[in-house]
């Protein structure tokens, strides 16, 4: 009996480990592009990523790669990243990267810019217009590291940038404010950028502006309430080649 008593013992724990390692076990993710994909392992077990990213947990996902495909859409395969590397393009490699690693690729990189979101403009009649094009490609050498001015070169000394984590940044390209007896305006303009997989780098622009009035008269203040301006334009950089 003693005997029978050890054996199931040994039996449950085993199957209790082996949950808790399936459980606790780091996932691989493949960023791809038309050329190719870069791997690593991530910080996120199967748990943290059903519980963070909006995308479903098939069965067997812990022997599965996730993968962003060059349109931006999640999903999980089961090929091994070698020949997700080569379905996209590449020369069928993509070493992992240790999650500790993420920096962005060498390459050619494009920006574009999403639709503005103006619905708390009045000047604007809440009506952002259509998105801009997108922006010229252009090489970019990362030196292993991600820095805003890299992707913004043409504002680079123009941006007081700040890092706000270990992949993200603000960047405060204007800010001023003016008071005086009369009132007061203050005007800014608030990039924030981050670095979300060694392809893609997702960031928004806000503009913000606002007027105000010591006088005390609601005439007045009802014409400064609709001169109140913000603006959120989104974009998006990528990797395309």
């Amino acid at each position: 009996m003693r005997r029978y008593l050890i054996s199931a013992i040994a039996v449950l724990l085993a199957a209790t480990c082996g949950a808790t390692a399936q459980t606790g076990q780091k996932i691989q993710i493949a960023s791809c592009t038309e050329g190719g994909c870069s791997c690593r392992v991530s910080k996120l077990t199967l748990d943290e990523v059903a519980a963070t990213v909006p995308v479903n947990i098939p069965a067997g996902a812990e022997d599965m790669v996730l993968v962003r495909t060059p349109d931006g859409k999640l999903g999980w395969s089961a090929m091994a990243p070698a020949d997700l590397d080569l379905l996209y393009g590449g020369q069928g490699s993509c070493p992992l990267q240790l999650f500790d690693e993420l920096a962005p690729q060498d390459g050619v990189w494009r920006i574009a810019a999403g639709a503005t979101d103006a619905s708390a403009c009045p000047l604007l009649g809440g009506a952002g217009g259509p998105p801009p094009m997108s922006g010229e490609a252009r090489q970019i050498n990362w030196g292993g590291s991600f820095h805003p001015d890299k992707l913004m070169s043409e504002a680079a000394g123009l941006v007081r940038w700040s890092s706000t984590g270990a992949r993200t940044w603000r960047g405060v390209l204007a800010d001023e404010a003016m008071s005086s007896s009369d009132g007061a305006t203050a005007a800014s303009v608030i990039w924030t950028l981050s670095l979300v997989s060694p392809t893609e780098v997702q960031g928004s622009s806000v503009f913000d502006y606002s007027i105000s009035s010591n006088a005390g008269d609601a005439m007045v203040n009802a014409i400064l309430g609709g001169m109140q301006c913000k603006t959120q334009t989104p974009f998006v950089a990528r990797l395309v080649q």
